[in-house]
Formats: structure tokens, C-alpha cells, sequence
């Protein structure tokens, strides 16, 4: 039976071959219903017409346990998703006749939380990667605990983990946790790591009142329960290896996968993966099929230019396609225009929402964050976004702020761990065009409210700075 409804193809099921336990059945039919984007009642409908009474009510109470369902509910409820049920019906059978099935679920009264947040099917780009994550996933005999994708703001990093997790998802039946570790704009703090470890926590269920007083006893408990269990953890947008520490369980049973602008060098024993932005042919690709080719229109030069101006930066993208399809009186040709004009552009990169100054913004407040007297840091990102040069070399950074070379080296080396800036194969250094824009926009700012205190031969400035 071949089914009629567009089930994600970016997002295959598991072989009902490779299902072993109970809890993997139950995981894999919720994964199936949620991929189906049908709601009980349609499930419900579909079931009858198929010849199989299967009440809403009885589907969402099975799918919220990890019992064995009753044959009959797999049959009913894999035929009206448009699948031909034997393949399921077969495992089923293989588990039910399995000894001691409770054995296998010691924590059957345990909670088991659902929390990530939702990903858009079909989004393109960095494939490689995802393919390379969920590989990690699936594979229980890599020791490595921990997957850490990095790059820079705006890059695609939670996507990219959100879509691997949604490939994985069968292979962890105990549970999904999703933590942002920072707090709400505008200041975005990094949560401290005991806030990280008492919402994961919460998240397996356990009360308040019974959990130890130490930070240590209970991130203590957090690696015990993640080493007794199959759960998949998202911590999302890091700022260290310290909020990440004391999470880590001693052994690969469950699994957590962290995003971070930084390269959390100092996660000693973790994977890792470092997105780029897109090449130019699959940012056009991307756009395009985030418009739709009737939005997106005959002119591949206009396209092109859009891509562009966006830096290859899917976030930029999204916000790019957005704001054409909420204003269906802008051409792609004039948006293209108006993205020509870099003083302008971050400006015309917003709506709903949606900022691309806000992502920039962020990773500018951890540098203020950094214990730095003289601002060298602050000091360093703002001279790529004055400097009429694309490229930078050491020697003239350091004259240019009036700083020794250890100096100049020790801020360039915290501008590449955060992504800021990249080095050349001749030794050069250069930052993103819109990051520049956004570095730029910052030292004229600052230039403007503070002329009288600023120094050096392009004046650079040595207040403080904030963003508004």
C-alpha cells in the first residue's frame, strides 16, 4: 500500500525491523503520527474507513504510555497513517513474544518528557553535517557522549540539531530534553550550569522537595539518571564548556547534543562540527525553496544577489523570505536593492520577529562580558567593522590599537573561538560582511556620543560600550 500523505523524506522512519523493545514501538508509532501531521480526529476518521474503530481518546492515551499497544491498535493506527501494516504487525509479535518484557523497563512509572521544539520539514542545507550527527546518534558503540556543532551566529547550528534529532528521535524511547542556556534578550546571560542541571531535572519529573542541596549531589543524580536511561538532550547555544561540565555522564547511553557559538575547546571528549555558511549555489537553492518559485520569481539575478547579501547565513535567509512573504507588494528585485546598500542592510534584515541584529548583538554582549581592563576585545571587534580593509594582518592591528602583538594575538584568538572572525591561508584575519556591518554600526555609535574620549590614528574608541 503506498501512502497518500507526504510523510517527510528529509526525516526517514526506522526499519520496524530494527524495533527491539516495547518502549521503541510505542516511540516509533508516536513519531509516525507526528510526522503524518494528522490530528486524533483524522486518524480517527482515516481508521474507520479502513474498517477499524480506533477512538481519538484510545490514541492519545496509548501514544502517552510505553506499554505494548494491542496488535490491533498497530494495525489500525499504521493503516490509517497510509502504511501497509505486516512489517509492523511483525514486530509486534517478535516483541510480545519476548520473556520478561517489564525487565526491559525498569522505569516505567518515570516520566518521559517530549520537550523539543518544533523544526520545519525540508529545510536545506549543511546535509552533510546532519548526516554526520545523526550517524552519531544512531551509533551506540561511539564512546563519545557529547556532539557540540559550533559556528557563527546566524549559521543554522540549532536547525541543523533539531533536524538530526528529528531522524533520531526512535533510538532514545526514554525521552527528549530541550534547554536554552541563555536567559531572554536583551542582556541574554548564560545560565549558570546548577540552573541547567535543576531544569533537566524537572524535566525526568522529580519533585523539588526531593532533590539533594548540593549543586554537586544533584548534578550527581542528572549523570546517574542519563546513564540508567536512553534520553536525548538538546542544550542549546552554550557560552562555555562550564555550563556543560558536570552534565556529562561516564558512559554513551544517552546522548547530548550542544550548540554554541564558541568552540568549547575545553569539552575535552566530546565530537564535534563547525557549520560554514552555505556556498552561493545552495543559498539561491535554499531561498528559492523557501519562496517557492512563483515568489521567487524568473530572475535567478535578483535571487543570487538576495543570497548574497545574506552571507550564506540561513537565519538571514529565513528573515530574507519572510519579509517577501509578508510583503507581497515587494519585488525581489527591489528587496535586492535595498540590501545593496550595506548601511542599510541590517536595518531591512528584520521582521516578526525575526532580527538579524539580535543574533549579532548577542555574541557582542559576551565579549563585554569578558574580564578584559583596557577593552582590547571590545576594541579589536570594532576595528575590523572601521577598517577599510577586508583583511587584517596582526602587526597592523596591534599599531593600530597601540597594543603589543601578544596583545593584539590573545583578542584575535577570542575572535576566532567565537567565530567573529576567520584567518585566511595567508595569514590574514577578516570578519563576515554583516557581522562588519553590525561592528561598524557599533563604532559609529559609540564615535558619535563619544568624540572627545576617543585615541589612536582611525580613532578607536576606549569607553565603554552598550547596546541599546
Amino acid at each position: 500500500m503506498t501512502t497518500d500523505i507526504p510523510l517527510n523524506a528529509d526525516c526517514p522512519l526506522p526499519d520496524p525491523a530494527g524495533i527491539h523493545t516495547q518502549r521503541e514501538l510505542v516511540a516509533v508509532l508516536r513519531l509516525l503520527k507526528d510526522r503524518t501531521g494528522l490530528t486524533y480526529r483524522q486518524l480517527e476518521s482515516r481508521a474507520r474507513r479502513a474498517g477499524h474503530r480506533l477512538p481519538r481518546s484510545t490514541i492519545a492515551s496509548v501514544l502517552a504510555r510505553t506499554t505494548l499497544p494491542r496488535e490491533e491498535f498497530v494495525t489500525a493506527l499504521v493503516r490509517a497513517c497510509g502504511l501497509n501494516p505486516a512489517r509492523w504487525q511483525e514486530a509486534h509479535r517478535r516483541i510480545a513474544g519476548q520473556t520478561g518484557p517489564t525487565d526491559d523497563d525498569p522505569h516505567e512509572s518515570t516520566p518521559r518528557p517530549w520537550q523539543m521544539p518544533y523544526c520545519a520539514p525540508g529545510l536545506r542545507g549543511h546535509d552533510k553535517e546532519v548526516d554526520s550527527v545523526v550517524t552519531w546518534l544512531t551509533n551506540t558503540h561511539d564512546p563519545a557522549p557529547v556532539q557540540v556543532i559550533t559556528g557563527p551566529p546566524g549559521v543554522g547550528k540549532s536547525v541543523v540539531a533539531l533536524r538530526a534529532v528529528g531522524r533520531a528521535a526512535a533510538h532514545y524511547p526514554d525521552g527528549q530534553l530541550y534547554v536554552e542556556l541563555r536567559r531572554p534578550r536583551p542582556m541574554a546571560e548564560p545560565l549558570p550550569a546548577a540552573d541547567v542541571v535543576d531544569r533537566l531535572l524537572r524535566g525526568f519529573g522529580f519533585p523539588p522537595a526531593q532533590l539533594p542541596a548540593g549543586a554537586a549531589e544533584r548534578a550527581a543524580l542528572l549523570r546517574t539518571t542519563l546513564t540508567e536511561r536512553r534520553v536525548l538532550v538538546m542544550l542549546d547555544d552554550a557560552a562555555s564548556a562550564a555550563q556543560i561540565r558536570s552534565l556529562v555522564p561516564a558512559r554513551k547511553r544517552s546522548a547530548l547534543l550542544v550548540t554554541s557559538r564558541f568552540s568549547l575547546v575545553a569539552l575535552h571528549g566530546s565530537r564535534r562540527a563547525r557549520l560554514r555558511p552555505l556556498p552561493a549555489p545552495e543559498a539561491e537553492a535554499a531561498l528559492r525553496q523557501l519562496l517557492g518559485d512563483e515568489r521567487a520569481g524568473p530572475s535567478s539575478r535578483a535571487l543570487r544577489e538576495l543570497a548574497s547579501y545574506c552571507g550564506g547565513l540561513p537565519l538571514m535567509l529565513r528573515i530574507t523570505a519572510a519579509r517577501l512573504a509578508a510583503r507581497t507588494d515587494l519585488s525581489v528585485d527591489a528587496l535586492a536593492s535595498r540590501l545593496a546598500d550595506e548601511r542599510d542592510r541590517l536595518g531591512a534584515l528584520r521582521v516578526a520577529g525575526l532580527e538579524a541584529r539580535a543574533s549579532l548583538a548577542d555574541s557582542y554582549q559576551d565579549l563585554t562580558r569578558v574580564d578584559d581592563a583596557d577593552r582590547t576585545l571590545v576594541r579589536t571587534f570594532l576595528f575590523f567593522g572601521r577598517s577599510h580593509e577586508p583583511e587584517i594582518r596582526l602587526p597592523h592591528l596591534a599599531d593600530m590599537l597601540e597594543i603589543s602583538h601578544a596583545r593584539a594575538e590573545w583578542a584575535v584568538e577570542q575572535l576566532l573561538d567565537s567565530h567573529l572572525v576567520e584567518v585566511t591561508p595567508a595569514g590574514r584575519y577578516r570578519m563576515h560582511d554583516l557581522l562588519r556591518c553590525f561592528a561598524r554600526e557599533l563604532a559609529e555609535r559609540e564615535q558619535s556620543t563619544d568624540k572627545g574620549r576617543w585615541s589612536g590614528p582611525i580613532g578607536m574608541l576606549t569607553t565603554r560600550t552598550t547596546v541599546a
